[in-house]
């Protein structure tokens, strides 16, 4: 490696370095079908895999092992008794699979809507028991070193357990009994868990996602009058005995959000606003401080057939482009967590002998949508995904600097050296462009040498870096010094037509020689063949401007069928 090289690494591992906090970390936690065999052992055996996936966690529904080899699993919350000691001998391995970065996010399934009949609210058995089997799994959720609990109270058979029923107690008196019920089954969960993430595909947003949009969203406390719904009453039980150190996540599961509509971002206003009016104002400072905003995402929409009533069309000629677009708007619209959903797919290849639902294929979603993960891992945390791209391919000896002089070494002629150029506006007629460009022989950011320029009121350094490949992340840095300067980066086409979006990159704090560094991850849009950076300046006459270590390298190397 060339010292010239070696400076021009050394400043982009600085620039990554200053990155590296810029932004709060976002999750993206898996959910399937297809571990439904799975126990912590399993998972702790293809936890490795897991770490390559591009998520942060996992929903698992605990199960363990018996003596005879049958599986015994917490399932049915209103129908069985579940044991702490049945499913102790798995805490090991949960507290394993914990270490690894793709489960660091355990939530294990708890309360789920009844499957056989609807329990009667005036029943003082049946709800103990659900209080006392959710004080079991939070314990073995605590002691498992686990982020909290799963809730799914979708009313998959039917049974209208939040809808009042004929010869039920009028609706207020109705709501006052099912609030003290929630209160009763979740205090004995922050009791053992005070510090629990409770992750519910639904919280507030439940019901009234049905039928908000003939409501316009808004006023859901009619909506749910009429529709005599019960849920926001055990919602505001929860909320009644929630501690200051626990955390609600509202999942939306509504998969039909589309980023180009914004849907993310309204579904979010509305979540934390309009349906704060279906909140005790006693609860309102806990709804607003302690319930999140995530969404559900349903990765089949983006492999299913048109015919099929879960499809998502191509963006930009890909399906991966309109998840990459919806994911990048959910992650931005959430507090922290969006989680991932599939029912035929995999997120992993299992052994052979593992055991997959009868509906479900062993094909991984990385094969039907090439370069998944690592999507994935460079939307939720672009400076962390290029961080250890660049590392893992310095260490391969695959990490190439296209651009070939980024040193920015002098010109022969002392003017602007290739492969860069320089544009300004067209002076009037009879005028000289104002101020001076060209190569500072004598500073550079660690070398001697920086592209400069001298009272330009206006104009930018150029660079056209050809043999860009559609549909792979591209890592793109630069340093600046002095005042003015910033710098773009743009998509063209072999016809050197603009293409996808511009973006500045982000420059960290001044360091004490002066310089900034900065970088930006970006996928190359479909038609792309070239990227066209744009290093500007604005200056009064006696001000200067420098730009110095100029880097695009690409980071994914993906065979992509795009559609």
């Amino acid at each position: 490696m060339s010292e010239r090289v070696k400076l021009a690494t050394a400043a982009l591992a600085a620039g990554l370095a200053v990155c590296a906090s810029a932004a709060p970390q976002k999750k993206l936690i898996g959910c399937d079908w297809g571990t439904s065999e799975a126990t912590p052992a399993t998972f702790l055996a293809h936890a490795d895999k897991y770490d390559r996936s591009g998520l942060d966690g996992f929903a698992i529904g605990l199960k363990t092992r018996l003596p005879d080899g049958s599986l015994k699993r917490l399932f049915q919350i209103f129908d069985e008794d579940w044991r702490y000691e049945d499913f102790e001998a798995e805490l090991p391995y949960l507290r394993k699979m914990t270490e690894h970065p793709g489960l660091r996010n355990i939530f294990l399934g708890s309360m789920r809507a009844p499957l056989k009949q609807r329990a009667a609210w005036d029943d003082d058995a049946v709800w103990g028991r659900v209080a006392t089997n959710m004080r079991v799994v939070a314990r073995l959720a605590r002691d498992g070193g686990c982020r909290g609990l799963l809730l799914d109270c979708e009313d998959y058979k039917k049974l209208r357990q939040y809808k009042r029923q004929p010869g039920e107690p009028p609706l207020e008196e109705l709501r006052r009994t099912v609030r003290r019920r929630g209160a009763e089954v979740f205090r004995g969960v922050f009791e053992e868990f005070p510090d629990a993430t409770i992750l519910s595909f639904w919280f507030l947003s439940l019901t009234p996602n049905w039928y908000g949009p003939d409501y316009g969203h808004k006023d859901m406390a009619s909506l749910v009058d009429g529709t005599e719904d019960l849920w926001p009453a055990f919602v505001n039980g929860i909320l009644d005995v929630l501690p200051p150190t626990a955390t609600l996540i509202d999942g939306n599961e509504n998969y039909h959000c589309d980023a180009d509509k914004n849907d993310f971002y309204r579904q979010a206003s509305w979540i934390r606003n309009d349906l704060a009016a279906l909140v005790d104002p006693a609860n309102r400072e806990k709804y607003a401080r302690q319930m999140q905003v995530s969404t559900g995402m349903y990765l089949d929409m983006y492999i299913t057939p048109t015919n099929s009533a879960w499809y998502f069309p191509p963006k930009d000629g890909s399906r991966l482009e309109t998840f990459r677009r919806n994911l990048a708007q959910a992650l931005d619209a959430a507090n922290e967590y969006i989680w991932l959903y599939t029912e035929r797919l995999q997120f992993i290849e299992w052994d052979e002998d593992y055991p997959l639902q009868k509906a479900c294929q062993r094909e991984t979603l990385e094969h039907r949508l090439p370069g998944l993960a690592d999507l994935m891992s460079a939307t939720k945390d672009p400076d962390d995904f290029a961080r250890r791209r660049v590392a893992e391919l310095e260490a391969e000896g695959r990490l190439v600097n296209l651009v070939t002089n980024a040193a920015c070494a002098g010109a022969a002629d002392g003017g602007v050296p290739k492969p860069f150029g320089f544009w300004r506006p067209k002076p009037k007629d009879g005028e000289a462009p104002a101020g001076n460009v060209g190569v500072d022989v004598a500073f550079g950011d660690g070398d001697s040498s920086s592209l400069c320029a001298e009272g330009v009121p206006s104009g930018c350094f150029t660079l056209d870096q050809k043999g860009i490949v559609p549909g792979e992340y591209y890592l793109v840095s630069a340093s600046a010094h002095g005042p003015g300067a910033s710098v773009t980066v743009s998509w063209r086409t072999a016809a050197h037509k603009y293409t996808g979006k511009t973006q500045y990159i982000p420059f960290g704090p001044t360091a004490e020689d002066g310089w900034r560094r900065g970088q930006v991850v970006m996928r190359a849009p479909a038609e792309a063949a070239k990227v066209s950076l744009g290093l500007n300046v604005r200056l009064a006459p006696d001000e200067k401007a420098h730009f110095d270590n100029v880097c695009v390298y690409r980071l994914t190397f993906t065979d992509r069928d795009g559609k």
